[in-house]
Formats: C-alpha cells, structure tokens, sequence
C-alpha cells in the first residue's frame, strides 16, 4: 500500500477530485485554504492582496498499481499546467488502522 500526499494550487481541485474518479480512487481527505510556497520556484500561495492565490492538499492510501497510476497522471495535469504548481510525494505505508 502507498500513501500520496498531493499539494496544488486551488485552482486545480475539480481537475484533481475527477482524477479520483476517473481512476476510482474513492477515498481522500482534502484540506483546504493552505499557505506556503515551492521550495524552487513559483509565486507564493498566502491568501493575501500580494499573494492571493492559495493551495489545497489531498491525502490517499491506494495499492501501488493505482500509486503508480496517480502520479503518472499528476505528472500530466503538472506538466499541462506547471505555472499552477503541483507537488505530490508517496512513500510505503506498513501499519494501517481502519
């Protein structure tokens, strides 16, 4: 099992809860309205006169042909849209609580 944690600007939500469902990925918890800013480039996301825009993050836990599937897929929103920035990470999960 693979956890993805995917950070993006809002902008892109509906565009990354269709993916869900395009690939049947029912479950996620999404959080909304964050701070920060890309550790390279990128304009700043604070929610602020300056900086209006602002990210949201997805959390998943998927089998790792579905991971494999996700990010091969974020890898293509990224790439159509890089100026809206999109990160996303996985790692192994071993130890699961349902």
């Amino acid at each position: 099992m693979k956890g993805i944690m995917i950070i993006f600007n809002q902008a892109l939500s509906e565009e990354i809860v269709a993916l869900f469902d395009e690939l049947d990925i029912r479950g996620f918890t999404k959080m909304n309205d964050l701070q920060g800013r890309g550790s390279k480039d990128g304009e700043p996301k604070m929610g602020t006169h300056t900086w209006p825009a602002l990210n949201n993050s997805i959390y998943t836990f998927v089998q790792d042909d579905e991971a494999e599937k996700m990010i091969s897929a974020l890898n293509r929103i990224n790439n159509d849209s890089p100026e809206q920035g999109l990160k996303a990470y996985c790692w192994d999960v071993e130890v699961v609580v349902e």
